[in-house]
């Protein structure tokens, strides 16, 4: 089957690509329509394609990622040799089933997952069906592996920016992360619903007894088990609470602990203990049934 991408004729007559000189004009055309790339708009472009495909020599491939980035209309990440074009949905709504399941197949190979993050506040903006679209997708707020806006040094190298630098950055457990009360927040719109006003006072109360890393584990666990509400996810947090769970640490170490006697104590009841049923002697309902 022919692979092919449309372009609009609308594209000449955009602002920005009327400011262009004829060499950066050929770039952007080269970014939207070149051999790697996919319906969703990010894919892998390692920069010896690019030399390849275009004739550029490095120091000009740099060069004009570097002006593309600043003008804020891709992003790289040198570390996965993805790319990302921010206007793509503009030219290319998944508007049909078919390229709504293109989507979600290549969303689920993207290794950057602050561009899946940015690609699904894109899609809720244009209303797009988000539950179609990242199906089987859990979405994560607080990984920091891409280079944007320009101010990274440009290495002539190593490529988009100093390996080494974004290498030291992201040398941090995830014990180490420092989330705030404004992922959580986030990480409840995305995984959630947008907060409402009583839903964020909870949220921010919360966030004053325990780490925000165990409010995003309790949201987690709602997803998990289906549950998507602020009930559930308060419920979590109480039973975790009253075990003195203050941490993520504490959480780990305790989840460890439970699933190390569940193989030897059989239970109904889910992880914390709020789903809980019955227990019944099937001998005596037995005898009651036959009469003895």
């Amino acid at each position: 089957m022919a692979k092919y991408r449309q372009l609009h004729t609308q594209f000449w007559s955009d602002g920005f690509v009327l400011d262009l000189t004829p060499e950066e004009k050929y770039f952007y055309l080269y970014l939207m329509s070149n051999t790697k790339t996919s319906q969703c708009g990010v894919y892998e472009l390692p920069l010896r394609v690019i030399e390849m495909e275009t004739g550029y020599n490095r120091e000009t491939v740099i060069k004009l990622i570097k002006r593309f980035i600043d003008y804020k209309k891709i992003k790289y990440d040198e570390e996965t040799k993805e790319i990302m074009i921010f206007n793509w949905v503009k030219y290319n709504v998944p508007n049909n089933i078919n390229s709504i399941k293109c989507i979600n197949k290549e969303l689920k190979n993207i290794k950057n997952k602050e561009f899946i993050k940015i690609l699904y506040l894109k899609y809720c903006e244009l209303k797009l069906d988000i539950e179609k679209l990242f199906d089987g997708i859990f979405i994560l707020t607080n990984e920091k592996k891409t280079l944007e806006g320009g101010n990274e040094d440009m290495g002539s190298k190593e490529g988009i920016s100093n390996k080494e630098e974004i290498s030291n950055k992201e040398e941090v457990t995830n014990e180490e992360i420092n989330t705030n009360l404004e992922d959580v927040v986030t990480f409840f719109k995305i995984n959630i619903c947008a907060p409402k006003d009583l839903e964020y006072r909870k949220i921010k109360e919360w966030s004053s007894r325990i780490d925000c890393d165990v409010i995003i584990m309790a949201i987690e666990e709602a997803v998990k088990y289906n549950a998507k509400n602020i009930q559930y996810i308060e419920n979590v947090l109480y039973s975790w609470d009253e075990r003195a769970l203050k941490t993520k640490k504490d959480v780990e170490n305790y989840k460890k602990q439970w699933s190390n006697n569940k193989k030897n104590n059989c239970n109904n009841t889910d992880s914390w203990g709020l789903i809980e049923q019955r227990q019944y002697d099937f001998k005596e309902l037995e005898r009651q049934l036959l009469g003895g």
